[in-house]
Order: C-alpha cells, then structure tokens, then sequence
C-alpha cells in the first residue's frame, strides 16, 4: 500500500475530483472497507484513520461514541477529503444521525446504509445480521430495513468474540468453527436466506462462513457493499477522480502504529506501508 500525500491537483478533466475519501473505524476493521474501496475504485485516493487508542468503541457510551465520531470525521474533514466513511457499524448506529445533523464539512456515509441497500437489492426476505452487541443493541439494522419493508422477517445475533479472533488472525478452522457453534448453530438447522455482516472484520470469515453454512446462505458483506454505495455516490454528484491516475493512501492511528502496521496486511490483503500516529484530543 503505497504513502504519499493526498493528491489535490487539478486535473485535465474538468470533471473530476482528485481529493481522497476519507474512512475511519476505532481500529482494524474498517481496513476492510479500505481493501474494498481499492478494489472497486481503483483510481481513488484513500485517507484512513484508525482510533486505536480508544479501541473498542462496541463497549463504550452513546455520548462517548458520539465524541469519538466527531473528532475523526473533523481529523479527515481537516485532510481536505471530499467524502467521509465511517467504517464502523457501531458509529453507524449509534452517532452517524448525530453527526449528519450538525454536520460540517463533506458528506457522511455509513455502512449500516449500504447494508440496509445489499439486502433490499438481494431480493431476500428472511435475514439475520451478525454485530457487535453494541450494533444489535442499537437495532439500528432492522429499524432500517423494516421502514423500507416491514413484512421483512429480521433477526439479529450478537457475536463477539468474532472480533478478537480475526484481530488474532484465527478466521477458520477449530477455534472459529466452535465460534460459529457457540452463536450460529441454530441457523445451521433452519437458514436465513441472506446473512448480513453488521461488522467490519467479519469479511475475513467469509470462506468459513460459507463452509459452515454448505453455500446455503447468501452472505452480504458490508464492507463490499460501502464500496459500491460509495462509488455510486461519487458517480452520482460528480465526484469522481480522474480515470488512469495513480491512487495514493495513507494510514493514521491514535496509538500503537507498529502493532497496527503489522496486523494490518490481514485485513488489506497487503503491505499498509508507513502508518502515522496523531492525536486526536
């Protein structure tokens, strides 16, 4: 993952927008939406900002939540990006509506919206979402998805300890496999149609989810899915940078960058290169 500074050159098209997006999560996750990103837009410029020093924000209050929340989107609104993701269901949940009605600076994208949009887009009509329990405490999936249908059959199931495990870089066989058992056992016996990932490291147990579930179950990544809202919305208010240009990323962290460095390629796929610490308070 190459460093440099945000390219905020004029282009020769008019059109485009070179300035980076912006993405945050409290810590390691939200890298999965970055691997996404880079993916689907390839010719974009990346900030990223991991809040490792408050890491995680599952446990902690809504008006703490809403702090965090706001000093990283002001960090990344600061880096001049021209659109912010919070990478993180639970900010999603719990301060995005906050933070978009006192909103400064660019436009706010969650990933519980592009979610809620995989599912309608699915066509599936019984769905289990998988969380934090600070995410399904909020209810904040199937609040959304019942005001776009209510006849949708939604359950949600806490499972936390899928997060320490993928921080740990177990995200297949015993170990995680009595993980799914511990939550997922009874939905082996009667399966939803789709099963939505309400959290930014559960990506990494797509293969094993998808053995353990025989390919019977649609899994909706909504990390993949942020990726696709947030193309759409560039495309659609002519945001988008200039086609053939070279992408250029950068990470930030609030504690700990050498360990974030080096758990990093598990989530990107590849080598995050230079990560920087800054202070956020």
């Amino acid at each position: 993952m190459p460093n440099c500074a945000a390219n905020t050159s004029d282009s020769a098209d008019p059109a485009a927008d070179n300035r980076p997006i912006g993405v945050f999560d409290s810590g390691l996750g939200g890298l999965t939406v970055v691997a996404a990103l880079r993916r689907r837009l390839p010719d974009e410029d990346i900030l990223y900002l991991g809040d490792t020093a408050r890491v995680p924000y599952g446990d902690k209050s809504a008006d703490s939540i809403i702090r965090f929340a706001r000093q990283d989107t002001g960090f990344l609104v600061g880096k001049g990006v021209k659109l912010v993701i919070a990478a993180c269901n639970t900010v999603s949940a719990v301060a995005l509506p906050e933070l978009r009605r006192n909103r400064v600076g660019e436009p706010l994208l969650g990933v519980i919206d592009a979610g809620v949009r995989a599912v309608m887009g699915s066509g599936a009509r019984r769905i289990c979402v998988i969380g934090t329990r600070a995410t399904v405490n909020s209810d904040a999936y199937r609040r959304a998805l019942h005001a776009l249908d209510r006849s949708l059959v939604v359950e949600s199931i806490p499972c936390p300890l899928l997060v320490p495990l993928a921080e740990e870089g177990i995200v297949s066989g015993p170990l995680a496999r009595a993980v799914f058992d511990l939550y997922l056992k009874p939905l082996r016996e009667n399966p939803p149609e789709a099963l939505l990932l309400g959290c930014t490291h559960y990506p990494l147990f797509i293969p094993a989810l998808n053995k353990y579930f025989g390919g019977r179950v649609r899994i909706i990544d909504s990390a993949g899915a942020c990726a696709e809202y947030a193309a759409d919305y560039l495309q659609a208010h002519r945001l988008s940078a200039v086609a053939g240009k070279r992408p250029r990323y950068s990470c930030f962290v609030t504690d700990l960058p050498a360990e974030f460095q080096h758990q990093a390629t598990r989530f990107l796929g590849s080598d995050p290169g230079r990560v920087e610490k800054i202070a956020l308070e």
